[in-house]
């Protein structure tokens, strides 16, 4: 059985001149639809895991827009760059260790990538820790799609690189059961299948078999967030998330909306990740509201499937 583990890991982001979408082991942490300057940190240890690990940036620098058909001009542009360093943080001494990761502009001479070392808050890259190691390496992997929160498209460059974790940080659940997946119209029919299902399930307030569906999630962040709870210790510690699954009620809380679907299985917004293997719904179809309340800020749980060599849909992952 797996322990819990002394570190938290994070993930901070710097970046400006593009719309992204960061990705560590090729699972969704943030995305950002315009191109001004973002900073964020971000908690990623149910991300990662013991061993080889990849950060990816999938971007596309924006320099304008057709006015007349909409398609935007990308290329090289003087303003962008972009900054990505992993941190472990000690849960009982908040020792941090940083590691950089993503360094990057362009040369405007050449148009291409370049790595540069001057890291946001520091005066140099660093890239061997206690617990964490890279190269400093990245490699160019475009062309891609940039899949917005919205579900809007672009065409996209992406550079990835790897860097070590040495921790007991178990695998993913699902690593040996998904299967590649192809997008063809039955493909997109089992997925909508699987989001009706799981829909069902909440509209029912069926906590327990929603616990068994997401089980696997939840453990994992349980014990790598949470100092080993179980997918219900940690599903009742959460404020929200557990009115979501109907594990307690409140007068004024969230109400499930209708399930968001397009009106054609063709006309859904997917994307990827898992290196072909998981798939998702952009943007989420389960989402949650206070009719009473319609300035506040709703809710939705971004679900990710994975389809196994026997035909079952299953969740990888919430992100």
């Amino acid at each position: 059985m797996a322990h819990p583990i002394e570190r938290e890991y994070w993930v901070n982001i710097h970046t400006q001149g593009s719309a992204w979408t960061l990705r560590i082991n090729d699972l969704k942490i943030w995305s950002y639809g315009r191109t001004g300057h973002q900073s964020i940190s971000y908690p990623i240890s149910t991300n990662i895991k013991n061993g080889h690990n990849t950060v990816s940036l999938i971007f596309a620098p924006l320099i304008s827009q057709d006015p007349e058909t909409g398609e935007f001009l990308q290329g090289p542009k003087p303003d962008f760059w972009v900054d990505v360093s992993i941190e472990a943080i000690n849960t009982r001494t908040q020792e941090k260790e940083r590691l950089n990761t993503l360094l990057l502009r362009y040369d405007m001479e050449t148009g291409e990538l370049v790595t540069y070392d001057e890291p946001v808050g520091s005066d140099r890259a660093v890239h061997e820790t206690e617990h964490l190691r890279t190269n400093g390496e990245f490699h160019v992997s475009s062309p891609d799609i940039l899949v917005l929160g919205s579900g809007e498209s672009i065409n996209a460059e992406r550079v990835d690189m790897s860097f070590r974790v040495f921790d007991p940080i178990p695998d993913f659940h699902w690593r040996d059961e998904a299967t590649e997946l192809e997008d063809t119209p039955l493909m997109r029919h089992e997925l909508r299948q699987a989001y009706q299902e799981l829909y069902r399930l909440f509209e029912a307030g069926d906590t327990e078999a929603i616990l068994r569906k997401a089980g696997p999630v939840w453990d994992r962040a349980g014990l790598l967030m949470a100092g080993g709870k179980s997918a219900r210790e940690y599903s009742e510690s959460m404020p929200i998330g557990s009115q979501l699954i109907s594990m307690r009620r409140e007068p004024d809380g969230p109400r499930l909306e209708p399930l968001r679907l397009a009106d054609d299985p063709l006309s859904d917004s997917l994307e990827f990740m898992g290196n072909g293997r998981l798939v998702s719904i952009r943007p989420s179809p389960l989402r949650w509201s206070y009719p009473d309340q319609p300035n506040k800020e709703a809710h939705t749980m971004p679900f990710v499937f994975y389809r196994t060599a026997a035909g079952e849909w299953r969740i990888a992952t919430i992100d």
